[in-house]
């Protein structure tokens, strides 16, 4: 009598292994996943480029310049009555308004980019109308990041010293865009409204109003 000898195969992870007698010899491989960038690279410009095609899906009043440092890259640009915030991925902007907090009023009008806290980083001042139908001024505020420490790159509604007060606005503010100055109305000593310019202090970490001398 002849005995057939069958052959048993097994395949493990793609490997096959065979042997006679009925026994099945196992191989076992280990497969590493592949290695996941936590930094997206992008060409030189894509930022820019990919910005100006961004904001070509929205009916826009300003739409802001892109500002690129150490905490990422970002920008703004204002629609009827909405400020948007948003940062670049490598690939594409998202939103991420939720910096913004609410905005400071309801009606944008304008945003200026310069870095207004010399700290080479752009940032972005906007300007509101919420109350010229009741006869009052326009408004401003500075919205920009702080310079060190563990929240350095949170960006945040900038505390303004208007001379009296504590705030987060000026009042009928004026825009030197060449210069990057911002001037509006604040408290010279503390009791006459005067006009003046907003410079920032480092120490404080505010904007300060100084008046125009006469």
């Amino acid at each position: 009598m002849t005995r057939l000898t069958l052959l048993a195969c097994a395949v493990v992870i793609g490997v096959s292994a065979c042997t006679s007698g009925g026994e099945v010899a196992t191989v076992t491989t280990t497969t590493e996943p592949p290695a996941v960038s936590t930094t997206v690279p992008w060409a030189r410009g894509a930022a820019v480029k990919a910005w100006r095609t961004h904001v070509k899906s929205f009916v826009t009043k300003d739409v802001s310049a892109v500002s690129k440092g150490d905490c990422g890259v970002f920008a703004m640009l204002i629609t009827e009555g909405s400020a948007t915030f948003y940062w670049w991925d490598g690939i594409r902007w998202n939103d991420d308004s939720q910096q913004l907090t609410g905005g400071r009023g309801q009606s944008p009008e304008k945003v200026y980019s310069h870095d207004f806290t010399n700290d080479g980083v752009v940032d972005f001042f906007v300007t509101y109308s919420d109350n010229t139908k009741r006869g009052q001024p326009t408004y401003g505020a500075f919205f920009a990041h702080k310079w060190s420490g563990e929240n350095m790159c949170d960006w945040d509604w900038v505390d303004i010293d208007n001379g009296r007060d504590l705030t987060k606005i000026i009042e009928s503010p004026e825009v030197d865009q060449r210069k990057g100055l911002v001037y509006g109305t604040g408290y010279a000593k503390g009791r006459w409204q005067s006009f003046g310019s907003v410079d920032y202090l480092p120490s404080s970490g505010s904007f300060v109003f100084r008046q125009v001398a006469e």
